[in-house]
């Protein structure tokens, strides 16, 4: 099946309108509930971020072939889907199971969680870096409205990029703040990336 360009964009722009869901729905529904009694929730929220995370990694790749002057920025979306796929793998896989063995395997499953952050915090800089290149191009456009998507995804953009690579060896202690800078980058990008693609083909 031909995956043309414009319905390739928006593929990814829904998978991450999907993934701003399910991240303000953990945060309103999950913060502070354990591991346990959270699992049913947590765990199906992260099986739809999986599902969304491939569609992205998958569409990005066409793009890459598709939209040849834009290809680092499909590219890194493309390695953020992967990335966001793994650190989502860990999640579901290992979690509930070390949790359940026990607080003598506390400093294992402190060092799995950090390991499956770092995975997200880079997914989330890597997505700031697209929708600065994403923003660029729709400021580059005639018309006041798209400028400001463009600037808005940039600024975003920046803002995610910098916090998330920042946060990497800082460990947990800026979750919440590079995790919200990434999700508000996550729908801008999104934006961005439907109004970029939707003339396409």
């Amino acid at each position: 099946m031909e995956l043309r360009t414009r319905r390739a964009g928006a593929l990814i722009a829904a998978a991450f309108f999907i993934t701003v869901v399910t991240q303000i729905a953990y945060v309103a529904m999950l913060e502070g509930v354990g591991i346990v009694e959270g699992w049913p929730l947590r765990s199906t929220l992260w099986t739809i971020e999986l599902f969304a995370f491939a569609a992205i990694a998958v569409a990005s790749l066409v793009l890459m072939v598709r939209d040849a002057p834009r290809a680092f920025i499909w590219g890194a979306l493309a390695v953020s889907g992967l990335l966001n796929i793994v650190q989502a793998g860990i999640g579901l896989s290992t979690f509930l199971p070390m949790t359940e063995a026990g607080e003598q395997f506390a400093p294992v499953m402190g060092a799995i969680v950090a390991g499956a952050f770092l995975f997200y915090f880079l997914a989330k800089a890597l997505v700031g870096l697209a929708g600065i290149g994403l923003g660029l191009a729709l400021f580059a456009r005639t018309g006041t409205p798209l400028k400001a998507v463009g600037a808005l995804s940039v600024v975003a953009g920046l803002i995610a990029a910098a916090m998330n690579m920042v946060a990497i060896p800082q460990g947990m202690s800026w979750v919440f703040e590079a995790g919200a800078t990434g999700t508000i980058a996550a729908l801008t990008t999104g934006i961005a990336i439907w109004l970029v693609t939707q003339r396409a083909d």
